[in-house]
């Protein structure tokens, strides 16, 4: 089973080539424009160094969104282009979804107490504007036992996509401060607005180190191979036709319109 994931959602474009559970290669280039001009060339090297085929590629598994509006099309438009007419199963994520799980997934490999944790996915959209979304690491019994029968720690959202200043999420972190003992914040926004972030918010967060703040697309195949999600809402299962954007907001030139 070939899994092929990209991301042009930020600025930085990602992909990866999965054998099942294998990396078989990524990359993660930073592009100062636009990713229209090398992203097709940066999938036909990863295919070249892995020695795969496009049409061995069972499932596809792209960003919608939030994010650039254009960088969220070129990942849409190039996987339409690419497979149309071909079998494969396209997996739509919603990149706040996706960071919210890189944050759990890292602090799933500590062995301190992560109960009651929530994580703040930040998305920039420039001058101080962001998308966003909260979720909780929650301990549940039951569907969320592992095959010792031991306890998971698992994800819920408890706050659904925004897009807010940067001053309102950190006013609200801090009202929220005596409630929310342990608040983490990951994604390109809390890179973008570190120092600020830092001053307003030193006392009341944790942010991961820079190389796991922005999306890495083998979080989307972990997800995607994550067992507790297979009848979850966050890796959604649709075809070449419905597979949208997920802007959250109006472009500017549909805004200029009224």
């Amino acid at each position: 089973m070939l899994i092929f994931a990209i991301t042009t959602t930020t600025k930085l474009a990602g992909l990866s080539l999965y054998e099942n559970d294998k990396l078989l290669g990524e990359m993660h280039v930073e592009m100062a424009k636009t990713h229209s001009t090398t992203i097709l060339e940066q999938i036909d090297s990863l295919l070249k160094w892995t020695g795969k085929k496009l049409d061995e590629i069972e499932n596809v598994l792209v960003s919608i969104g939030p994010g650039s509006f254009t960088g969220v099309r070129i990942a849409i438009s190039v996987v339409k282009g690419l497979f149309f007419g071909r079998n494969v199963n396209f997996y739509e994520v919603n990149e706040l979804d996706a960071l919210g799980f890189q944050a759990y997934y890292n602090l799933e490999k500590n062995s301190e107490n992560n109960e009651n944790v929530k994580i703040y996915s930040l998305i920039d959209s420039r001058k101080e504007k962001v998308y966003y979304a909260v979720y909780k690491i929650l301990q549940k019994k039951g569907n969320f036992e592992n095959e010792n029968g031991e306890n998971k720690l698992k994800l819920e959202m408890v706050k659904s996509y925004e897009v807010s200043k940067l001053d309102k999420i950190i006013e609200e972190i801090i009202e929220n401060s005596k409630i929310d003992k342990k608040v983490y914040m990951i994604g390109d926004a809390i890179f973008n607005y570190k120092e600020k972030i830092l001053d307003k918010l030193g006392n009341y967060i944790k942010i991961f180190e820079d190389k796991n703040l922005k999306i890495n697309t083998m979080t989307f195949v972990q997800m995607f191979l994550d067992e507790n999600l297979k009848n979850a809402d966050v890796m959604r299962k649709t075809d070449i036709f419905n597979l949208k954007p997920d802007y959250l907001e109006k472009s500017q030139a549909e805004r200029d319109k009224k």
